[in-house]
């Protein structure tokens, strides 16, 4: 079993799909799953030696800014908020 390094974010409900989409057509370096979507918190799952590949995508996103999004490091599934 590969590990993988579990990353969350915030962002616009309506642009989980798009999150998603972009992450995941980079085949293999991450999965995106929606942890809480009334919070619309989405939980990246990036396999080990693959975090530059992700934030090279996410900076891309960023600079963009179609996206706004945010990392919320201490979020957990169920908490809802940030610490």
């Amino acid at each position: 079993m590969i590990a993988c390094r579990k990353r969350f974010f915030r962002l616009p409900a309506r642009h989980i799909a798009r999150f998603q989409f972009i992450i995941e057509g980079y085949d293999g370096i991450a999965t995106v799953t929606t942890v809480d979507p009334k919070e619309a918190v989405v939980m990246v799952s990036i396999p080990d030696g693959l975090e530059g590949h992700v934030d090279s995508v996410l900076e891309a996103m960023a600079r963009e800014g179609a996206i706004p999004f945010r990392e919320t490091p201490g979020w957990k599934n169920g908490a809802g908020n940030e610490p």
